[in-house]
């Protein structure tokens, strides 16, 4: 009887933890977003249309 109690106790100790590491995860991930810079910000929304080489293509003929 006392090995399924402390089995209860300690599934359900996981689900708790791993949440609480995935909302720390989100929170630090939320902070960074906010604390960017306006211009890392206009510089990090450019990258895309910055490219001035196009990149090779693959001539593998299969």
């Amino acid at each position: 009887m006392w090995k399924r109690i402390e089995y209860m106790e300690w599934q359900t100790l996981l689900p708790q933890i791993g949440f609480v590491l995935f909302a720390i995860a989100f929170l630090l991930i939320v902070w960074q977003v906010f604390k960017i810079s306006r211009k890392d910000l206009d510089q990090v929304s450019h990258m895309p249309l910055d490219e001035e080489t196009t990149k090779p293509q693959s001539k593998n003929h299969f």
